[in-house]
């Protein structure tokens, strides 16, 4: 039989609260409130596995629960003339027996204030689960142990709880507002949202910077609507790319492509005078394809499958400009630019080893670092 908790006098809840759980850890049970009546000093304890499982509604799910209905009681009481706790065990038998694993108790697995907002942080950096639990392992000096379905559990209650109530695209409409985003959004005749296309005014201007080469790709599930998130990416001159805009779509057709698109060259290529993109590369999506036949008249429009194939075709056209001088100078000339190239690329990624300059031959002098 599991024993409860030792009866007696204790000047606060706190070290009644800590009594009775070292006692139920030891026996390998666990307890929490059932109910509390503050007005008159009166606290009801009981194991965790206490009380009956909620009928469920949804047949077609499976739903478990800890709870087998546990008879134990252990009633706390202040008495108004005295100024201490009195426990009092009414019920003192257990249903469940004792657990050899601490970790199936969850009230001795609970997360405090401050490893509940390093998730919260973790989380909005898009740290995985599994990697989250490692930095909560690594800093806890005690043995408290700590599962994935824990930080799952805690992870959705911080997103229900930024949510305040609302729908998810109605929090992700006001984010947008709030963040000054540029937007815009179409809906059907039935009131649905169809299309909303975003960006942000930052990335509009390095946009202004790299105009030459754009892709444009769906990316699928990223949202519990099952809606393609329909993604315009920039290419930096150091091959580098940059998310451009974004445009959440009820599925891929043509109307909506058009819509999104016109919405691009409206909010993003009008407004500042960017110049169109000569080059445009996508998947093999037809009705992609075709609205950009429409819109984009003057661009090259390219297959995912065949990244290089711009590359390609700016050299030729480079190669078109030297011919007069000739394919050995052509050569020569590429030979010498592509290493200086690399050094720029480096310079910019702060990458160009300044300290390994070699001494000048002709002067006694170091070349000095110009930042």
């Amino acid at each position: 039989m599991l024993q409860p908790p030792t009866e007696g006098k204790f000047q606060t809840l706190e070290i009644i609260w800590k009594h009775a759980h070292n006692v139920a850890r030891a026996q390998g049970y666990a307890l929490s409130t059932l109910r509390s009546n503050m007005t008159h000093n009166q606290i009801v304890i009981g194991c965790y596995r206490s009380g009956t499982p909620k009928p469920n509604k949804n047949s077609s799910k499976i739903v478990t629960s800890r709870k087998i209905d546990c008879p134990f009681r252990l009633f706390e009481i202040k008495y108004s003339k005295k100024t201490t706790w009195t426990p009092k065990v009414k019920s003192p038998e257990h249903r469940n027996d004792e657990t050899e694993n601490i970790m199936e108790h969850p009230a001795f697995r609970k997360l405090n204030e401050k490893e509940t907002s390093q998730i919260a942080q973790m989380s909005e950096s898009l740290l995985l689960p599994r990697k989250i639990k490692a930095q909560l392992c690594s800093q806890r000096e005690s043995e408290r142990p700590v599962i994935l379905q824990d930080i799952y559990n805690k992870v959705k209650k911080i997103k229900k709880d930024k949510l305040q109530g609302r729908w998810p695209i109605y929090a992700l409409i006001d984010t947008l507002k709030e963040e000054n985003f540029v937007w815009s959004s179409a809906r059907d005749s039935e009131r649905h949202l169809t299309s909303l296309f975003f960006t942000h005014p930052l990335v509009i201007k390095i946009l202004h910077g790299f105009p030459c080469v754009i892709l444009m790709d769906c990316t699928y599930k990223p949202n519990k609507y099952k809606m393609p998130l329909f993604h315009i990416v920039g290419f930096s001159s150091t091959n580098k790319t940059f998310s451009g805009a974004f445009c959440l779509m009820k599925n891929e057709t043509e109307p909506l492509y058009t819509w999104e698109l016109n919405k691009y060259i409206e909010r993003v290529l009008s407004n500042t005078n960017i110049v169109p993109p000569p080059d445009i590369v996508i998947n093999r999506d037809l009705d992609l394809k075709s609205s950009l036949k429409k819109l984009f008249i003057d661009s090259k429009t390219g297959c995912q499958g065949d990244y290089q194939s711009v590359e390609k075709e700016r050299k030729k056209e480079a190669k078109k400009i030297f011919e007069e001088i000739g394919e050995d100078l052509f050569q020569r000339l590429m030979a010498e630019i592509t290493p200086i190239l690399h050094h720029f690329q480096d310079f910019l990624t702060g990458k160009f080893p300044f300290d390994q300059i070699p001494k000048s031959k002709e002067d006694d002098q170091y070349y000095e670092d110009p930042l």
